[in-house]
């Protein structure tokens, strides 16, 4: 096994724990959650919302919206685990690595951006629409002449699907957490990757393979950035920031790693096994093309639509071209246009 491959299984399994910490945090919110509403019951519980007078109505609203105080999870040490995390995987191969200063850590933990906005950001707008959707669908309850109970279940239910406020706010949030942590972690891992230049010389994308990943991520998985600069080698999709690459992405990165000859060692005087390991490949087997050419021809069909899976059976597509010049993803009828 060489370094790169060894790295992709470490980092396969620290995607695994990085899921059971979002899990966890999951499980924080919806206990926040389950007290806002059991308070909010207790205050609709014994009122008639529907004989207030419109003053009287809205204190009664603004009092139910003050209770809704979301919380953002704190993930600030995950920069900290995450760059020593990364450490650890180039130290596993032979490679004793730098770390970013306290300072960078520090401002990738509070500062990372996702579209725009920090976590913070993004849990008080959170807040806000929550707010809103209470006032909302209470007044929309009250002009349909509902009972507490039933304005009760359109603000409080937490059923999957539907309209109700709660519901929605609990998507959101686990979306805002997901693609957060991501975020930050892997914004971590860069700045180690940057950090030990000198032995790293680009960075590899790695997709989880399942029936949600998405097509930018399929495009990419596998594919390979020089460092520092981040250009695309060997192919022309852009770098676009790295993962996550959407809301709830799942992919990540490892590094590449120079040869002992591109870092301008004398592998005869390095034994032959570390010799083997240290031979600046990509991890192998980290294709979507490969993955998807050992499951069932529905499968394909699923994941990229039946017709966009037939112009790549046929060999008229590859994966890389289910996006554009700037790794947006194209429909069918472009596809067809293009390669057909």
């Amino acid at each position: 096994m060489n370094a790169s491959d060894r790295l992709a299984d470490l980092y396969t399994i620290r995607q695994l724990i990085l899921q059971r910490l979002i899990g966890g945090e999951q499980r924080a919110f919806n206990n926040l959650l389950n007290d806002i509403t059991s308070e909010l019951e207790k205050m609709l519980a014994g009122q008639n919302l529907t004989a207030y007078s419109a003053q009287r109505l809205n204190q009664a609203i603004s009092q139910l919206a003050a209770i809704v105080q979301l919380k953002a999870p704190d993930i600030g040490s995950l920069a900290i685990l995450e760059a020593n995390f990364a450490a650890s995987t180039l130290a596993d191969v032979g490679i004793t690595a730098a770390l970013p200063t306290p300072t960078i850590l520090e401002r990738i933990a509070n500062s990372s951006l996702i579209e725009g906005a920090t976590i913070g950001n993004w849990f008080s707008r959170l807040q806000e629409q929550t707010r809103f959707n209470l006032s909302r669908a209470v007044r929309l309850g009250v002009s349909l002449g509902e009972t507490n109970g039933q304005i009760a279940k359109r603000i409080l239910s937490q059923s999957e699907k539907g309209p109700e406020v709660f519901a929605q706010t609990r998507r959101d949030a686990m979306a805002i957490v997901r693609t957060g942590v991501q975020t930050v972690s892997n914004e971590v891992r860069q700045a180690v990757y940057e950090e030990n230049e000198g032995v790293v010389k680009g960075v590899q994308w790695v997709s989880t393979f399942d029936g949600r990943t998405s097509d930018i991520c399929i495009a990419r998985s596998g594919l390979e950035w020089t460092l520092p600069d981040y250009k695309p080698k060997g192919h022309k999709i852009p770098w676009d920031g790295g993962p996550p690459a959407h809301w709830n992405c799942r992919s990540l990165t490892i590094p590449v790693l120079k040869s002992l000859e591109e870092m301008g060692v004398n592998s005869n005087e390095i034994l032959p096994a570390r010799r083997s390991s240290m031979d600046g490949q990509v991890a192998a087997d980290l294709t979507f093309a490969d993955f998807l050419k050992g499951k069932p021809k529905e499968f394909a069909d699923e994941m990229l639509g039946k017709g966009r899976a037939e112009l790549w059976r046929d060999g008229k597509i590859t994966l890389n071209q289910l996006l554009d010049q700037r790794g947006n993803p194209l429909t069918l009828a472009q596809l067809r246009e293009r390669y057909s």
